[in-house]
């Protein structure tokens, strides 16, 4: 289970990272791009995948036993659908082309899309190294989001 939560993690951070994904303020129309409903769908996108990272992330920070990790559960199993959602619709859009790919990476805010993975990270880690401090419901409302991710089935 240790090894599914570190490849989950590194399957979410490192898109986040080397995408440059944020919630900066360009728009297409702000980077001189026409403004379509593909280049808008990006961006957007990204700035979802950003927010529920987040809210998954504050969640996960709030555990620290066996209580608030059952307390949890169902706000996680939440996170966690909207997720793989989003996972779904991302990977159902095709490449973008450099110049959409430019708009996202021009809307990033570095510092933020670092913190906010160090934090996911961390937190994750955490809990998968103290067995989601037995809690079965945390593993249950994890299970989706770590099975969704590439290379995560053993």
């Amino acid at each position: 289970m240790k090894a599914q939560i570190l490849t989950a993690v590194l399957t979410i951070a490192a898109p986040l990272a080397l995408a440059d994904i944020s919630l900066g303020s360009s728009t297409p129309a702000q980077a001189g791009i026409a403004s379509t409903p593909a280049a808008e769908e990006y961006v957007q996108t990204a700035k979802d995948v950003m927010s529920v990272v987040k809210e998954l992330s504050a969640v996960l920070d709030g555990v620290t036993d066996t209580a608030s990790a059952d307390a949890a559960a169902p706000q996680v199993s939440s996170i966690s659908a909207r997720m793989i959602e989003l996972q779904k619709k991302s990977e159902a859009m095709p490449r973008p082309g450099a110049e959409v790919e430019n708009l996202v990476r021009s809307s990033m805010n570095l510092a933020e899309v670092q913190q906010v993975v160090n934090s996911f990270m961390n937190s994750f880690i955490r809990i998968g190294m103290n067995n989601a401090y037995g809690s079965e419901a945390l593993m249950n409302a994890l299970g989706p989001v770590m099975n969704a991710m590439p290379g995560s089935q053993e």
